[in-house]
C-alpha cells in the first residue's frame, strides 16, 4: 500500500504544482494537506479490499490474474461507443485513426494535428484556470492572514500603548506623592524651626528680664553703696573739717596760723 501512498502523493504534489503554475510557493504548512489527501485516497477500506480483490487472495480467485492476459473484444467495442474525456487526446487520436479510412492523406493528418492541438490548449487552459484559482484562493488566504495579523498587531500595540499609559499614570502618582511628602516634610521641618526660634526667642526675653531685673538690683546697690560712702566721706570731711577749724589759730590780723603738732 505504500507504493499506491508515493504515486498518490507525487499526482497531488503535480496537481498542485500544475494548478498554481509556480505562482504560489511551497511551504512546509503545504505538506500535511497533499500528505493527507493522499492517504485518504490510497489508505481507503474500498481499496485495501479492491487491492486483495485484484490479486485474487481474498476471496481467493485466479481468475483476476488470468483475465489480464485476454482482451475482451465485446467489452473493448463497449468501451469505444462510451464518452472519452476531453483531456485523453490519445484515445481520441486512436479513435480517429479508426474511423478514417486513409489515415495517410492530408485531412485525416490535419485533423489529427487539430485535434491534438485543441486537446493540449483545452488541457492547459484547463490548468491554467485551476491554478489561477488556488493561487487566488492561496493569495486570498494570505491577505486574510495578514489582515488578521495587522489586526492582532493592532490590538498588542493598543494594550501597550494602554500599559504604557498606565505605568506613566502611575509615576506621575508616585512622583506626585513624593513631592507632597517632601513638602510636608519641609513644612513639619519648618514649624519645627520656627517653635524652636520661638522657645530660644522665649528663654532669651526671660533670661534677658531677669539680667534687668538683676542690672536694676545692682544698680540700687550701688546706689545705696555710694549714697552710703557719700555720706562717710561728707561725715569724715566735715569731721576733718572740725578738726582743722579747731587747730587752726586767728592772728590779730584775720590771718589763719596753724600750730605745729608739738604746740598743741
Amino acid at each position: 500500500m505504500f507504493k499506491p501512498l508515493s504515486t498518490a502523493y507525487s499526482e497531488e504534489l503535480s496537481a498542485y504544482l500544475h494548478r498554481s503554475q509556480g505562482l504560489a510557493s511551497i511551504t512546509k504548512g503545504d505538506f500535511f494537506p497533499l500528505f493527507w489527501n493522499a492517504w485518504n485516497t490510497s489508505f481507503k477500506e474500498s481499496t485495501i479490499l479492491s487491492s486483495f480483490k485484484s490479486t485474487g487472495i481474498s476471496p481467493l480467485d485466479p481468475s483476476p490474474i488470468l483475465d489480464r492476459f485476454t482482451q475482451d473484444q465485446e467489452e473493448s467495442g463497449d468501451s469505444s461507443l462510451s464518452r472519452l474525456n476531453d483531456h485523453d487526446w490519445r484515445k481520441l487520436d486512436r479513435l480517429v485513426r479508426s474511423a478514417a479510412k486513409d489515415q495517410s492523406s492530408r485531412d485525416t493528418q490535419k485533423l489529427r494535428l487539430s485535434l491534438h492541438h485543441l486537446s493540449v490548449q483545452n488541457e492547459l487552459l484547463h490548468h491554467e484556470i485551476d491554478g489561477l484559482r488556488q493561487a487566488l484562493s492561496i493569495m486570498e488566504q494570505e491577505d486574510n492572514e495578514e489582515q488578521l495579523q495587522k489586526a492582532e498587531t493592532a490590538e498588542l500595540k493598543k494594550a501597550a500603548k494602554l500599559c504604557k499609559e498606565k505605568i506613566r499614570q502611575e509615576r506621575r502618582a508616585a512622583r506626585d506623592a513624593a513631592r507632597e511628602a517632601k513638602e510636608k516634610e519641609r513644612a513639619e521641618k519648618a514649624a519645627q524651626r520656627a517653635a524652636q526660634q520661638s522657645t530660644r526667642n522665649a528663654e532669651k526675653a526671660l533670661q534677658s528680664s531677669q539680667k534687668g531685673k538683676r542690672k536694676i538690683s545692682q544698680l540700687s546697690l550701688q546706689t545705696r553703696k555710694r549714697h552710703k560712702c557719700a555720706g562717710d566721706a561728707l561725715a569724715i570731711r566735715e569731721a576733718s573739717e572740725g578738726a582743722s577749724a579747731a587747730q587752726t589759730k586767728t592772728t590779730r590780723h584775720g590771718r589763719n596760723v596753724k600750730l605745729p603738732d608739738r604746740y598743741q
